[in-house]
């Protein structure tokens, strides 16, 4: 996975640096900051430009089509984070819905097996990043929009620079992340998603913009931790930012079901059916909810 390098960009204002964070899912701020950022139009410089990128999937035969609600698409954003050695540790699909009120993280196991026959997604990462991408729209028969690369030993200096976050059993800080990430495969990637959720919450809560200190220190510590594929552009973020309606105390947790076999896990049939259909259909669980597709295998409409 080679970086892309480009050259030097403009400035660019705020909300697009703070849109890059947003829907990367690493620290955002709710609908209700979005005035506060315009505070710090002259202190945020070239921060979504020195972030690293590497190349978006290309199109192929027989890729998914974007899902479109009322002429607007509804966005995957797949998230991957590896430790010190690049070795896939998560997997979530982020789905913003099209109607921008929505976010749902879709937790997969690195172990699981794709149905393309390329082995597990620990596997094709290892080969490369884009066969994980493609082998994902392959099982789940939709487009992945875009990826985002996070250094999860890195992240730790993120959660220090926002003071520490609150997750279920207690209060994490940054030495901890690692250890809190541990575990079997399916539990990383559900702590994952509850430590992206609980610095989302975090962020909302405005620390991070009325203390400027404090804005400085998560901008540097997201730079080096953070990798976006180059589709990804600033412009685009700003517009999907300026139109969301996301609130993190909203967002939803949706735990794939697999069955351990001698090769991997395997996607649980029922579950997959049900996956598929709600990311075709752009129809989640309601808010607040941690969906266990074993007791819910297929979503009712909620939208």
């Amino acid at each position: 996975m080679q970086p892309i390098t480009e050259p030097p960009a403009r400035k660019r204002g705020l909300v697009d640096r703070m849109a890059i964070v947003l829907l990367v899912g690493v620290v955002a701020v709710s609908v209700g900051g979005v005035t506060l950022l315009t505070v710090y139009l002259d202190r945020i410089g070239d921060t979504a430009a020195v972030l690293q990128k590497v190349e978006p999937l290309p199109s192929y035969e027989g890729r998914p089509a974007p899902v479109a609600i009322d002429g607007v698409e509804s966005v995957n954003y797949l998230l991957m984070t590896t430790d010190d050695d690049g070795t896939l540790e998560s997997v979530l699909i982020a789905h913003l819905s099209a109607s921008h009120r929505n976010l749902t993280l879709i937790a997969l196991p690195p172990d699981l097996m794709a149905s393309d026959g390329t082995g597990s997604l620990t596997t094709s990462y290892r080969v490369d990043p884009l066969r994980t991408a493609r082998a994902l729209e392959t099982l789940t028969g939709s487009r992945m929009n875009h990826q985002v690369h996070l250094d999860a030993r890195r992240f730790s200096s993120v959660v220090d620079s926002i003071g520490g976050l609150e997750v279920p059993g207690g209060r994490l800080t940054g030495p901890q992340v690692v250890d809190y990430l541990a575990g079997d495969p399916q539990g990383r990637s559900e702590r994952t998603a509850t430590l992206l959720r609980a610095a989302l919450e975090r962020a909302s809560m405005g620390s991070a913009l009325t203390d400027p200190g404090t804005f400085d220190k998560v901008m540097n510590a997201i730079v080096p931790c953070v990798t976006v594929d180059a589709g990804l552009t600033a412009e685009v973020i700003r517009d999907t930012m300026m139109e969301s309606r996301v609130q993190p105390n909203e967002i939803v947790t949706w735990p794939l079901s697999t069955m351990r076999t001698t090769d991997g896990e395997v996607a649980d049939p029922t579950a997959l059916d049900g996956l598929r259909k709600a990311l075709a259909s752009d129809t989640f669980p309601p808010a607040n909810t941690i969906m266990r597709q074993a007791q819910l295998p297929t979503p009712e409409p909620t939208r």
